[in-house]
């Protein structure tokens, strides 16, 4: 099953409004996921679709079985409604979404971060120029976070976010969300339909 909403965005309620920096405003990639506190640790790899114009995004996969599209979660803030759908089982629940859309996001970097200075990733012609930054954020159940981000110094495309919680109820947490194979735009808007057995 898909982790819950309050692990993959955490909620991020950063304390300056506006961004530094932002990916494009819809792009298509390839999560890699780990989170490990003091109780548990986690794999995940999924699909994650950002459509930023519209305020909504898709994660598609599964916890246990590896990367698969037969579960999904669907935010879509106009609505203030999450959706976890079983394309197989044909089941959905629905949730009521917390916070701002930006305010739940963590593909941008905000107003205010700390440059860590510009690094790059592999070597020669085939390295990629990226950007380093640090700021504090507070979770939606109001725990204190340091992230990370590391993106590209060209149209600010997330390559790896690290999370750092502390004082959390199951001690202090880590959490690196890696984006892999992004791509630009979004290939097929029919993943963001609501299948008719949802219920609000």
């Amino acid at each position: 099953m898909i982790l819950q909403a309050a692990l993959l965005f955490a909620g991020l309620s950063v304390t300056a409004s506006a961004s530094t920096c932002c990916p494009p405003v819809r792009f298509s990639a390839v999560q890699s996921v780990t989170i490990v506190n003091s109780t548990f640790a986690e794999d995940a790899l999924y699909s994650f679709i950002y459509d930023g114009i519209n305020q909504r995004y898709v994660i598609s996969g599964d916890l246990s079985n590896g990367f698969v599209t037969t579960t999904k979660v669907i935010y879509d803030y106009p609505k203030r409604t999450g959706f976890r759908i079983d394309t197989v089982a044909r089941t959905c629940s629905a949730f009521r979404l917390q916070g701002q859309f930006k305010d739940q996001e963590s593909v941008c970097v905000p107003g205010g971060a700390v440059s860590l200075g510009p690094f790059f990733y592999g070597y020669d012609v085939g390295r990629l120029s990226s950007k380093v930054y640090s700021y504090n954020s507070t979770a939606v159940n109001g725990e204190h976070q340091k992230v990370v981000a590391t993106v590209t110094r060209k149209d600010c495309v997330p390559i790896v976010i690290t999370t750092t919680t502390t004082g959390g109820q199951g001690g202090n947490a880590l959490k690196v969300v890696g984006y892999n194979d992004v791509v630009p735009g979004i290939w097929d808007f029919s993943v963001f339909d609501i299948p008719p057995y949802c219920s609000m």
